[in-house]
């Protein structure tokens, strides 16, 4: 019996733990709602509607955003002072690489978005680059995060939730460490940087000095304050979404209590769940529906508002990643008519 390759034995595990995880994810969730419910009841459709309309500047927002990290490097890298990232690549490498992360397990699908700016083999913007800018964007929006859970919880009309507000907390100084440490890397003197590097290997210290530069960049208010400016955009279209499901499947929850949901269910696909965030998804919605309204709602609208939200995000994912394919596509289509 021949023994498989060592790269395909961690493919293999990598997938079977992923599995096992959201198998044992879906078993918690199902003790407390209906993982596909038997109806789908929803008393105001056309909320639903305009959650589904939310999807498209939601999606789109969430990709501008790594803009203001890498056009720096592309003014950089040319000379020109007005240069920016191509604005196909911007969105399409953003509607794809969501897709991505949802499908691949564990997270791994995060590397899909830096994978796919580095092949543009744009001036200015390599692997060190695109990694240091959703390394940021990441570390933002971990931090926005928390802030939701734990205003939310706070202005919830009736919650008891000091377990969930301490982990979030937790999880808020773990946010906070990463973005110090990013900080601190972007505030080291270049000299000083390039006198340590040398230490390193040559490519990773190529790595390093690139990665830093990128940081620094981000550091600066012309950019690092309209990142912070289009987050909050972000996560507000994140709320809203949610609350509009939420009105949509019955359940009648204030804006402080959607915001507390998200920060929850933020928290939790964090979580080695399986694919699409299957599991984590689930178990994090249960979570925190749980908070607000009693069994009886979470067995019925519950269950239909976390089927609902879930395959908002995994079919809207799914139909925007066909335009951003196409925009991935299209420098080379044009290149190609032309020559």
């Amino acid at each position: 019996m021949t023994t498989p390759p060592p790269s395909r034995r961690r493919t293999l595990l990598l997938w079977s733990t992923s599995l096992l995880g959201a198998a044992l994810l879906l078993w918690l969730a199902s003790q407390r709602v209906a993982l596909w419910p038997a109806s789908f009841h929803l008393p105001h459709p056309e909320l639903l509607a305009a959650a589904v309309a939310l999807h498209l500047p939601y999606s789109l927002t969430r990709s501008l955003r790594l803009r203001y990290a890498l056009d720096p490097c592309v003014r950089a890298a040319t000379g020109d002072p007005h240069a920016r990232l191509p604005r196909d690549l911007l969105y399409g490498s953003g509607l794809v690489s969501s897709l991505v992360i949802l499908l691949l397990p564990l997270r791994l699908g995060e590397l899909s978005r830096p994978l796919l700016l580095t092949r543009a083999a744009v001036p200015g913007v390599g692997l060190a680059e695109s990694i240091a800018a959703v390394a940021s964007e990441r570390a933002v929006d971990g931090l926005f995060v928390v802030g939701l859970l734990l205003v939310g919880v706070a202005q919830a009309a009736s919650t008891s939730a000091d377990d969930i507000t301490h982990i979030g907390r937790g999880m808020g100084l773990v946010f906070l460490a990463l973005l110090a440490g990013l900080a601190t890397l972007a505030a080291l003197p270049p000299r000083l940087l390039q006198r340590w590097s040398p230490a390193l290997p040559a490519r990773l210290e190529r790595f390093v000095l690139h990665f830093a530069a990128t940081l620094r960049g981000l550091a600066a208010p012309r950019t690092g304050l309209p990142l912070l400016a289009w987050s909050a955009v972000y996560w507000s279209l994140t709320v809203l979404q949610l609350w509009l499901v939420l009105h949509a499947c019955g359940l009648a929850l204030g804006p402080a209590e959607a915001a507390a949901i998200v920060g929850v269910v933020g928290l939790s696909i964090q979580l080695p769940g399986g694919p699409a965030q299957v599991g984590s998804y689930q178990v994090g919605s249960v979570l925190a529906l749980g908070l607000f309204i009693p069994a009886a709602d979470l067995a019925g609208p519950g269950s239909c508002f976390v089927a609902v939200s879930f395959l908002l995000g995994l079919v809207g994912a799914a139909l925007l990643a066909l335009p951003g394919a196409w925009l991935l596509a299209r420098p080379k289509r044009l290149q190609s008519s032309e020559s």
